[in-house]
């Protein structure tokens, strides 16, 4: 059997603006949105290359979306994973355990300071 792990492009760009909060309580969209080193095309590199069909899932043909959302905090490092949905509990352990290596981005920056920007995004597995 193949195996095929498909992101989708820039992960449908399903990632959430998200905000941060100044001393008037008010909330503020980026004006600079966090990036993997290298881009857009490195990440989904990086995803494909790094995370892997998980084989007990591929023997009993589970397939399926895998919903993730982390942080990409002030200083860039990636935290608070969590998932939202999934197919089945192997391909969630798969994805959060890769994403737990995954390496530093460049963090957002609003009102010329870093601020921390919550990414949702679905990898899909199926097997062809």
């Amino acid at each position: 059997m193949k195996k095929l792990l498909t992101i989708v492009a820039m992960f449908l760009m399903s990632f959430q603006f998200a905000t941060a909060q100044d001393n008037y309580n008010e909330s503020f969209v980026q004006e600079q949105m966090p990036q993997f080193i290298g881009g857009e095309e490195a990440l989904a590199d990086w995803i494909e290359s790094n995370i892997s069909y998980p084989i007990m899932a591929e023997v009993n043909g589970i397939e399926g979306r895998v919903v993730v959302t982390f942080d990409v905090n002030e200083d860039g490092t990636i935290g608070n994973i969590q998932v939202e949905e999934s197919a089945d509990p192997i391909l969630a352990d798969e994805v959060v355990t890769r994403l737990q290596m995954m390496p530093q981005w460049i963090p957002a920056i609003q009102n010329g300071r870093n601020v921390k920007v919550r990414y949702t995004f679905p990898i899909y597995f199926t097997v062809s």
